[in-house]
Parts: C-alpha cells; structure tokens; sequence
C-alpha cells in the first residue's frame, strides 16, 4: 500500500514538476528574484486539528472529488506562513477555463489566485521552521536595501516530493507592492 502511493507520488511530482510555467522572471536583485506569478486556480486545505494536509489534497487529485477525476499534480506545493497556514496545490493552467471539480472534503477550497509580483529568495535541503526564518529573514534585508514594500504574506514553496534527498529546491515567497 505504502509503495503504491509512494509510486502514485513520484510520478504525479516528476511528470508534472517542470510541465507548467507559473511566473516570469522581472528582475535580480542580490540574492532574490523578482518574478511575476501568473493568475492560477489553487485547492487549499486547512484543518487545525490534524496535520494531514498532504494526504487531504492528494485524495482530491487522485480522484476524491464530484467528478472522481485524476488532476496532475503540480508543482510546488505551497504553504503559507500567515493567516490559516494552509497547504495549496496549484492546479493545472487548464482549469483556468475548464470547470474545476468540487472536493469530496468540505475543508479543501478551490479559489482563484491573480497574477501578482512576487520576491522570492531560493534554498536548498529541507525545510523547517527554523531555516524557514532565517531565509525569510535574509529576503526582508534585501527588500528593505532596495526599498521595496510588500504584503507581509510570506510562503513557502516546495518543489520535491520528501523521499528526495538531493538537488532539493525550496523558496521563500512575499508579494511585492512597488511596480517593476
């Protein structure tokens, strides 16, 4: 059962993980980028009871949903450091005029995000609170060098499944309001 899902996974991240183009590149400052995410339909879940996150929102892909469609699964997986700290799936571009389908679970929610300008400081290894800070850390120097305001909703964004132990990619992310 384990390695099924872990087989279902893996090729779920490595068949899509590179196969959608969610931001340009606007500019390099230092060590961040500024990139300019483009508009996006998410699936986000949250429940302060219980830290299955992941495993909520890979059964409404796998099919847990109104239509019992298999959605791609993209990538990254996102979590926000602010508000509900929710985990998001970016869902494929094609549901941005395809009709989405409705999960099966009342705390998974489907919403649009529009394009926006994001600064993002990449890093490797895997995450945790702690780096999680000290990188989020590092972004807001480099923000406050150049003068640039920003939203204060800070994520984080994962782009490989936890069983890859090398050549990981992490990033820290805040929307930024100074036009570029």
């Amino acid at each position: 059962m384990l390695l099924t899902l872990f087989l279902i996974i893996n090729s779920n991240f490595t068949k899509t993980a590179s196969g959608q183009n969610h931001y340009t590149l606007v500019k390099v400052l230092d060590n961040i980028e500024i990139q300019r995410y483009h508009e996006s339909i998410n699936a986000s879940y949250f429940d302060e009871k219980t830290d299955n996150y992941f495993r909520n929102l890979a059964n409404y892909i796998f099919g847990g949903n109104d239509k019992k469609q298999k959605i791609s699964m993209t990538s990254p997986v996102t979590m926000r450091l602010h508000g509900d700290k929710e985990m998001i799936f970016r869902l494929p571009n094609n549901f941005l005029n395809d009709s989405v389908p409705q999960p099966n679970n009342s705390k998974i929610s489907i919403f649009k995000i529009p394009s926006s300008n994001k600064a993002i400081i990449k890093y490797s290894g895997y995450s945790n609170t702690k780096i999680e800070k000290t990188i989020k850390k590092e972004l807001i120097k480099t923000l406050n060098k150049y003068n640039i305001k920003h939203k204060n909703d800070f994520e984080v964004n994962v782009y490989n499944p936890p069983y890859q132990f090398i050549n990981r990619k992490n990033e820290i992310t805040v929307t930024v309001i100074s036009n570029f």
